[in-house]
């Protein structure tokens, strides 16, 4: 069975500077394993939802809301 490959009309690169009072080990527990987690520690992340596969498993599709100033924004990864 042939499966249809999806291609992103995202372009370009995010990049945030947030300030985390955590060690590197627990930030990247928390970012890989437990996303829904990122929105407690951080009030420009609005929250997440898993649209395929399972939290902190590789090949998982999540839909991030955050905002960047008054702008809402929705990225996928």
């Amino acid at each position: 069975m042939a499966q249809a490959t999806r291609q992103s009309s995202l372009q370009g690169e995010l990049e945030v500077d947030i300030e985390i009072n955590a060690s590197a080990k627990k930030f990247h527990h928390m970012l890989s394993g437990r996303p829904q987690d990122v929105a407690k520690a951080t009030p420009d992340i609005q929250g997440c939802a898993l649209h395929e596969g399972e939290f902190g498993k590789v090949g998982s599709v999540i839909f991030w809301n955050y905002a960047i100033g008054k702008h809402k924004r929705l990225f996928i990864i």
